[in-house]
């Protein structure tokens, strides 16, 4: 169940930095899009440090 709520809101961060960087024309070093690519890696290393477990 964990795993699964992570999965999604990975795929959630994922669509919202693709949507936000294509409305800013890709540029990648915007604040906004620096903080939702943070918060994406967070979640991946959780989701690294999860899988590990299993």
């Amino acid at each position: 169940m964990i795993e699964k709520n992570i999965q999604e809101r990975i795929r959630l961060l994922r669509e919202e930095l693709y949507r936000i960087s294509n409305q800013l024309n890709y540029e990648l070093t915007h604040p906004k899009l620096v903080t939702i690519s943070q918060q994406l890696d967070q979640l991946l290393n959780q989701y690294s440090k999860f899988e590990q477990k299993v």
